[in-house]
């Protein structure tokens, strides 16, 4: 499903240029659950937005289902990106005003799907994640289990093919980040690819194959 070729990212400091990923290769099979771990400026957002379409390398190839991303124009990855990937962040990133059934039909409503069909698929999802009582709660009013699981709900609301999520527990304590995890599994095992970025060993093992990234270059953790 995902093929990265040789990927590099650079940026400018000052006159000074940081490779926050150097030459990584890797391939990520449909319905998988992958765990990328490493610390704090190794290089693992940096990959995470590349993964996400969120920016592009400064060199290398990144296949999607065949389709090189690094080839398109900007106005169709946006497109792809709103079609194919859900986004789960650490803190939620839930829009303070609207309400948990308006902050999951916000993609929805981007992509242009029908009133009617938004309102089925938003039902669904807040269901599926245990908060359809919560719809018309605005974020302030939800705990932050709450909050993460409106944010899955938003995720897999437009059925994409990835979800990528980048610490999902890191903003919960250790009894909810649980629970969110248990979650983000089942959701897994229905056939979506999980992508997870994390700093905890922990959580990582509860993948199926974790990806180790230190100074921008990867290796392959084998799980005891």
């Amino acid at each position: 499903m995902i093929q990265l070729f040789n990927i590099s990212k650079s940026y400018q400091m000052g006159e000074n240029t940081v490779k926050a990923l150097d030459n990584v290769s890797l391939q990520i099979k449909q319905g998988e659950f992958l765990a990328i771990i490493g610390p704090s400026g190794s290089g693992k957002s940096t990959l995470m937005n590349i993964l996400g379409i969120l920016d592009k390398a400064t060199v290398g190839e990144y296949y999607l289902n065949k389709m090189n991303l690094m080839r398109i124009s900007d106005k169709k990855i946006a497109k792809i990106r709103n079609r194919k990937i859900g986004f789960i962040f650490q803190q939620f990133n839930l829009m303070p005003r609207l309400t948990a059934f308006e902050n999951v039909e916000l993609p929805l409503v981007y992509r242009g799907t029908s009133k009617t069909t938004r309102k089925k698929v938003v039902q669904k999802s807040l269901e599926r994640v245990g908060l359809l009582d919560k719809a018309k709660h605005l974020p302030a009013q939800l705990s932050g289990g709450q909050q993460q699981r409106i944010a899955i709900a938003r995720a897999i609301a437009g059925s994409p093919e990835i979800l990528l999520a980048d610490e999902p527990t890191g903003a919960l304590d250790s009894k909810t980040g649980k629970e969110v995890m248990a979650l983000l599994k089942e959701i897994h095992r229905e056939g979506n690819t999980l992508i997870m970025i994390t700093h905890d060993k922990e959580i990582a093992e509860q993948a199926e194959r974790i990806i180790e990234i230190k100074d921008g270059k990867l290796r392959e953790w084998n799980k005891s």
